[in-house]
């Protein structure tokens, strides 16, 4: 017997030195040199707001064979600039740009990233601008108000602008059980007395950033699509959520399911916007908000009503009027651009706009701020107003 469990103890030692041995190589040579995944960006609480580890950097590779850079500046945010100066540039006039991945650049170079795209246009029309993005994968639009408060005014903007997207508004008050999503601001919608505003957790990694540090685990989790098709199982049994994904149900990227509660997404949206027309006001900066076009409706020649999630495009134009806020649905730019091109706006294996969506965005809002950009410019240039202070955070 004691031979038996001897030989038995010494077959199990030798299959585990094998799968060790296994896995090294798999780790250190073939992930690492042949099959090489994405790289990851880390992330960090600073000032009671997620973002990315400062000063870093990572590459991520697309199943067309291209290749993208995020290059995280000093501040946390992914930028082509080295660090944001909280002390206004004189003779300039500052846009912040605040949103989610789309703001953050997911899948191009930072560089061709409708915020830089906007820089470049306005500077070569004459208007001399800065524009500094802040932008946080996941983020919704409850979160960009956070953000607002503890990050951007410190930065004195003339302008902020803010992109919607159609996942914004029910994951403003929908938690959803992911590696940060707590480290997100949300609006509790049923609150006694009105909205009342969740404030987000400092990010702490767990065991999935422990996981994502490996190139094996990156590969077979994320470049095989194995993160779809086991995302029920781990939002159940891992995060203890119930989240899934079954194509009969996204239009322009997001589940419909979740997004049919009319009433809370208004609530929520309403709160946000009208909490950014008061910091607005109070800090004396304007705002603009732009919204993603129903894709789907320009490639498919339909009414942006026809698909269900067109209503989210009626609630965000109805409450900037209502609240008598700028606002520009992309919708009509987009199909004036297909119906002239036939070029798609977003790439063949991803939702996110790809570099010629974001040329015309960017362009776009340059068109749009140009009447309001060219009195703050030369308000910048007078020397007895050339320099606006910083704001102190939280106001």
């Amino acid at each position: 017997m004691r031979a038996k469990l001897r030989h038995f103890a010494l077959n199990c030692l030798a299959s585990l030195l094998s799968l060790a041995a296994c896995l090294t190589i798999l780790e250190l040579v073939v992930f690492r040199h042949f099959l090489v995944p994405d790289d990851v960006l880390a992330n960090v609480t600073i000032n009671g707001v997620v973002r990315y580890q400062p000063n870093s950097t990572a590459v991520f590779r697309h199943p067309d064979g291209r290749t993208s850079t995020a290059t995280i500046n000093a501040d946390g945010w992914n930028s082509t600039k080295p660090r944001y100066e909280r002390n206004h540039p004189p003779g300039k006039v500052r846009i912040a740009v605040v949103g989610d991945s789309y703001v953050h650049g997911a899948f191009i170079d930072s560089a061709k990233g409708f915020p830089e795209v906007l820089e470049r246009t306005l500077q070569s029309r004459g208007t001399p601008a800065e524009v500094l993005r802040f932008g946080m994968d996941g983020a919704p639009l409850s979160q960009y108000l956070h953000m607002l408060r503890r990050e951007v005014i410190a930065y004195a903007p003339d302008v902020v602008v803010i992109p919607l997207i159609h996942n914004d508004f029910d994951e403003s008050w929908r938690f959803l059980a992911t590696r940060y999503a707590s480290s997100f601001m949300k609006i509790d919608t049923d609150a006694p007395g009105g909205p009342a505003e969740l404030l987000p957790a400092d990010f702490k990694p767990g065991v999935a950033d422990l996981l994502r540090q490996f190139a094996t685990f990156r590969y077979l989790y994320y470049k095989t699509n194995a993160y779809l098709r086991l995302k029920a199982f781990v939002s159940r049994y891992f995060w203890g959520g119930n989240e899934d994904w079954n194509r009969a149900y996204i239009q322009s990227a997001v589940d419909i399911r979740k997004i049919a509660d009319d009433r809370r997404n208004r609530i929520a949206a309403r709160h946000v916007l009208w909490g950014m027309k008061r910091l607005a006001a109070r800090h004396g900066f304007k705002l603009l908000f732009v919204m993603d076009g129903v894709r789907e409706a320009v490639y498919d020649a339909k009414p942006q009503s026809a698909y269900a999630v067109g209503k989210l495009n009626a609630l965000a134009a109805d409450l900037t009027t209502e609240l008598d806020l700028p606002f520009v649905d992309l919708y009509e730019l987009f199909r004036s651009d297909w119906q002239a091109h036939h070029r798609r706006f977003e790439f063949a294996y991803d939702w996110h706009w790809n570099e010629r969506a974001n040329r015309l965005v960017g362009e776009e809002i340059a068109r749009v701020l140009q009447p309001t950009l060219n009195p703050l410019a030369k308000q910048a240039a007078t020397p007895a107003t050339g320099r606006k202070p910083a704001t102190k955070a939280g106001g």
